[in-house]
């Protein structure tokens, strides 16, 4: 069996609501979401689908050029040998130097329609090529979109009662207002709930430690990176003098990461995402690690449609310690491209799929539609810049002291 053709699409889905983070980036939750559609098609007439992020600039036409860059590499091999192709993209495109991170966002789409690939020519799921399923549906947490505290309690107050579990929300906009919108969502949600914030970074040591000493007192489940992750050392420094639990994301979303966040006792958790890392490859390897460090886990989002959210529930199933909610934008699309719509909630939890590779497949009337949609409202529109005020340029210049 040969790959005869890799074809790519660039679709964007409308979402429903602004998200906002503590570090800038222009359009994030304010306009539809873009993701570029791979598939890898084969002479005997089976194809592979995947998905990739759109990360630079939000430009689609970034992404499709990545991806299409590398076709020659890939059309003609043998699906089979699929860590082959993977370590000879990484090495034609200078991943050596340059980091995995570099490009496996856009490369992603390729690594996932190999494996969805693999799934469909031995007709099994993925979750049972990687070992088997530790269980058949995984959480998510619900966003809290940052805003008044009052409203931001009525927004958490509303996402319990869809049977939301944890609600995660981000902080590191300003010391005053992060405390009081921590205070707003426990006082309103009880005690039930588990809270977890994403700081993006955003913190000095120095501020980390005063502001979770005056946090801890609302019984956070985790604190998501809240100082730069260039650092192990300082976030272990970190983790031994508070007694909020520390997530590691940005810190630990490669294997050489993950690796260094586990031999530095730096963290509590950590978070992960196979298109960020050595492929979904190094992403099993990260896991892997954090379990015999006796560390729990989750995946971080990009944002993915139906084809991202259902390699992200493979993942889930086959590791055992990948036992946290995981983030997902899911819930904040207005529809899917995905054959059946969007995949449905039961309270936090999806099911994770049980067709052969990732099983579900594309619905070519959506992906048309969204294809569409995409070139006419979406394809080098400018987005708005966030309309909040902790936007402005002295508070983005963050002294570490």
């Amino acid at each position: 069996m040969r790959i005869t053709e890799l074809r790519t699409t660039a679709v964007a889905v409308p979402q429903k609501r602004t998200y906002r983070s503590s570090w800038r980036r222009t359009g994030h939750g304010t306009n539809a979401l873009q993701a570029v559609l791979v598939e890898l098609v084969t002479d005997e007439g089976l194809t592979g689908i995947g998905e990739a992020p759109v990360v630079w600039a939000g430009s689609a036409a970034v992404t499709t050029a990545m991806i299409e860059a590398v076709a020659p590499l890939v059309v003609g091999d043998d699906p089979h040998d699929h860590d082959l192709v993977r370590r000879r993209l990484y090495a034609e495109t200078g991943m050596a130097h340059l980091g995995t991170q570099g490009m496996s966002w856009a490369l992603s789409g390729i690594d996932t329609a190999l494996w969805d690939l693999t799934g469909r020519i031995l007709d099994q799921p993925l979750h049972r090529l990687w070992g088997g399923a530790w269980r058949t549906r995984s959480g998510f947490h619900a966003d809290v979109v940052p805003d008044e505290p009052e409203r931001m309690a009525e927004d958490a107050l509303a996402r319990v009662a869809e049977g939301f579990r944890t609600l995660y929300f981000k902080v590191g906009f300003a010391p005053e207002l992060d405390e009081a919108r921590v205070r707003a969502i426990r006082e309103a949600v009880g005690d039930g709930p588990r809270l977890r914030v994403d700081a993006n970074g955003a913190w000095s040591p120095g501020l980390a430690k005063r502001l979770l000493d005056r946090l801890a007192a609302y019984d956070l489940e985790y604190i998501e990176q809240p100082i730069p992750p260039g650092d192990p050392e300082e976030l272990a420094r970190l983790r031994a003098r508070v007694s909020v639990p520390i997530m590691a994301h940005e810190s630990s979303l490669s294997v050489e990461g993950t690796l260094a966040v586990v031999r530095h006792g730096a963290a509590d958790a950590v978070q992960l995402d196979p298109r960020f890392d050595a492929g979904i490859a190094g992403a099993h390897t990260a896991a892997q690690i954090a379990e015999v460090a006796g560390l729990p886990a989750l995946t971080h989002t990009f944002g993915e449609l139906g084809v991202g959210t259902a390699l992200m529930l493979h993942f889930h199933a086959a590791h055992r310690n990948l036992v946290l909610d995981s983030q997902t934008y899911y819930p904040n699309l207005t529809d899917d491209v995905i054959a059946g719509g969007p995949l449905r909630f039961d309270g936090c939890f999806l099911d994770v799929p049980q067709g052969p590779g990732l099983g579900v497949d594309l619905d070519p009337e959506r992906v048309a539609h969204y294809a569409a949609f995409h070139a006419a409202e979406v394809a080098g529109i400018k987005p708005p810049p966030p309309d909040d005020p902790y936007y402005d340029r002295e508070y983005l210049i963050r002294p570490r002291v």
